[in-house]
């Protein structure tokens, strides 16, 4: 079996592999999702039959209290709190009936609540009818404190019942929480292998792409006295060279859109996560902190803090995650496109590239200088792209304390086979870049120096590529806290059409 044969039995197994974990693993995050969903309506069920349970226990209070003023003082008005609270009962205890119908306690609290009003009832019927002193006996039986204290003990079964079961759900919801944190985790790590496993493929396809340029290279020292078989040769490893590029760019294409689905669900079913956070959290601080019930410590800290911070994590993961797989799938369609030569005033391209870039300039009190310019035949996006990202990067890579200045120029001299060529320099007073790491900026998903600002690694190996690809080269050199200048060598006139 050949190595090459191997290792893309390897690559598509662990590509094969992964889309299937990641499908598991979405599945268990949308049943999480949906758990979580379910224990939040449990808990403000909860919330909504304790804070009912604690209405009509109010409301015959108040209708006691309202009793005993009326039999103590004979004053008429003592009795509109208590025609109140009769009023109100009736409804109240009809929607707690349909919110719990099946507690066991309930029944019993009914009764013993219609105990206790027909004793009101009863009193206030003496009082009114000049029977004062035969009520007042009636109350001094110690009947109605009795029944009082049945109404009130069934009522504190109640509330613990649901208070016991709130805590539950909220507990089983923070399970939930727990799961999902360690899906994300397992997540993460699957992509970060997936993103190795490109990376891998990636260098590997770079390492064939060198060593057949190699043999091309050998190929034509000795063509004078071998050519008739040299030529094809060398249209054998143009070809192989061709189909490496092409398997590099659709492998690149095909591992970021296949990452990018399981990934956009993940990001989706966060949001919903997030949306039902934010509904517990305003329940509890709306209703149950506001109504002055006291809230368990361990649900307050799942409900603010756990909660929350496990959603940031998550959404700053797939963030990270969606740049980079994004940044892939720019690179690979960029790789597709065709290009079109076209007559260029560098000048004119260079000052609208600086106008788009005003924002930018602005907030760093930038200058940029560009000097005269030589005019090219070359393909329009890719000279943007080019000079667009080496400007952009000379703007981000300032060094601190100091205002960037930028400069751009450039000469025409003809190389070494006699061809002319363009010669253009992108100098800054930036940062700088160490020797050791001047080759390095070129590599894909590589980067130099201290990672205080965002970018995934791309920009400069995306700029070489298209260089090379017009037929030019780039190179760079720096000053650690002085500065860096980027040149940029191409042919003033780029014949040659065909995929970029």
């Amino acid at each position: 079996m050949k190595p090459d044969s191997l290792w893309g039995r390897l690559e598509r197994g662990a590509m094969a592999a992964g889309a299937v974990l990641l499908l598991t693993i979405v599945g268990i995050s949308m049943w999480s999702a949906l758990r979580t969903s379910g224990d939040v309506d449990k808990a403000a069920r909860s919330f909504f039959v304790r804070s009912l349970t604690r209405d009509v226990l109010d409301a015959v209070t108040e209708a006691e209290s309202s009793q005993r003023g009326y039999l103590l003082t004979d004053n008429p008005t003592y009795l509109a709190p208590y025609r109140d609270a009769a009023a109100r009962l009736p409804s109240l205890l009809h929607g707690l009936s349909a919110a719990i119908p099946d507690d066991p306690e309930l029944p019993a609290w009914r009764a013993a609540i219609d105990a206790k009003l027909g004793e009101l009832a009863q009193t206030v019927q003496l009082a009114t009818t000049g029977k004062r002193d035969q009520a007042l006996a009636d109350v001094g039986s110690g009947r109605g404190l009795r029944s009082m204290e049945q109404v009130r003990a069934i009522a504190e079964t109640m509330t613990q019942r649901q208070r016991d079961r709130l805590v539950a759900d909220l507990e089983h919801s923070r399970n939930g929480v727990r799961i999902v944190i360690l899906v994300d985790l397992v997540t993460f790590l699957i992509l970060a292998g997936l993103v190795r496993v490109v990376i891998l493929g990636v260098q590997r396809s770079v390492t064939r792409m060198r060593t057949t340029q190699a043999a091309l290279k050998s190929a034509h020292d000795e063509l004078a006295a071998r050519r008739p078989m040299l030529e094809a040769a060398v249209a054998a490893r143009t070809a192989d060279l061709s189909r490496a590029n092409d398997e590099l760019q659709r492998f690149a294409y095909i591992v970021s859109h296949d990452l990018r689905a399981p990934l956009l669900n993940i990001i989706g079913f966060t949001s919903e996560l997030d949306g039902a956070t934010r509904r517990l959290n305003d329940y509890v601080t709306r209703t149950m902190q506001a109504g002055g019930t006291e809230v368990p410590e361990d649900v307050r800290l799942a409900s603010e803090e756990d909660l929350p911070e496990a959603i940031r994590f998550i959404r700053s993961s797939t963030t990270k995650m969606d740049r980079l797989i994004n940044a892939i799938l720019r690179l690979s369609r960029e790789g597709r496109r065709m290009l079109t030569p076209e007559r260029l005033d560098m000048n004119a391209v260079l000052a609208d590239l600086v106008a788009s870039l005003k924002h930018q300039i602005e907030e760093a009190g930038a200058s940029i200088k560009i000097g005269p310019l030589p005019g090219l035949t070359c393909d329009r996006t890719a000279v943007d792209q080019i000079f667009s990202n080496l400007l952009e990067n000379a703007l981000k890579y300032n060094a601190p304390g100091r205002a960037p200045s930028i400069e751009v120029g450039g000469r025409t001299q003809l190389d070494r086979n006699g061809t002319p060529m363009a010669y253009f320099t992108v100098a800054d007073n930036g940062r700088g870049i160490p020797e050791r790491d001047m080759e390095r900026i070129f590599e894909l998903f590589r980067r130099s120096g201290v990672q205080d600002r965002p970018g995934e690694g791309i920009g400069l190996a995306h700029v070489r590529a298209l260089v090379r690809r017009l037929g030019g080269d780039v190179a760079c050199s720096s000053t650690p806290n002085v500065g860096s200048i980027f040149t940029v060598t191409l042919p003033l006139t780029f014949a040659a059409a065909g995929e970029l």
